[in-house]
């Protein structure tokens, strides 16, 4: 019983990530170190502790357009005009499409071509989608939810344009048997609010 006890702890451990090796520059002397520990660092001939915690969001800037993001959301990018991003969860998708001057599609016409990709039988929902920013405003969109086989796929779709730079803003997730949102896609969702700007 005790080498059950101990392997079980041995094996939750190792199922832990390991911890993010970070080097840290400070007045031109380097530190290395790994995310969440505490280390002696010389200021000025006075000793401080340095921590540094690695937070659970990545940033996403291209151009005048930012947000936070999960951190596990592996990045895919397309770099051939116009640009597109794919940051991609378990069950949640944020998607951005850069829109050529002149040629933006709405948000209409992008949840049209995800109904279409999906080839369900059936038609979709469709409803006004809202994302209340606290740093952009209050934006609308379109909701489509396609169910395929079992599973049901929603599609948030925002057309953003400031200036002369307009991109697609495409919120996926799988919706559960309820029909309701993932937590991850409701986490999201929550920081993509509260840090959007464009």
């Amino acid at each position: 019983m005790l080498l059950a006890a101990l392997l079980a702890t041995t094996c939750s451990a190792a199922s832990d990530e390991p911890p993010t090796q970070l080097r840290v520059e400070l007045d031109g002397r380097q530190y290395v170190t790994t995310a969440g520990a505490s280390l002696e660092v010389d200021i000025g001939g006075t000793k401080k502790k340095l921590r540094i915690d690695e937070l659970p969001w990545r940033h996403f800037a291209q151009g005048s357009l930012q947000f936070d993001y999960p951190r596990h959301f592996p990045w895919e990018s397309d770099p051939s005009p116009p640009r597109s991003w794919t940051l991609d969860g378990n069950d949640a998708v944020i998607m951005v499409f850069e829109q050529p001057r002149g040629h933006a599609r709405t948000a209409d016409d992008v949840a049209d071509g995800f109904e279409k990709s999906l080839g369900s039988t059936k038609p979709a929902e469709r409803a006004k989608a809202v994302l209340r920013t606290e740093r952009a405003g209050t934006l609308t969109g379109v909701t489509s939810k396609v169910r395929v086989a079992a599973n049901t796929i929603s599609h948030e779709v925002f057309a953003l344009g400031k200036d002369d730079h307009a991109w697609l803003l495409v919120l996926q997730d799988a919706l559960d048997e309820q029909g309701d949102h993932s937590s991850e896609y409701i986490e999201m969702r929550q920081r993509l609010a509260a840090t959007l700007e464009f």
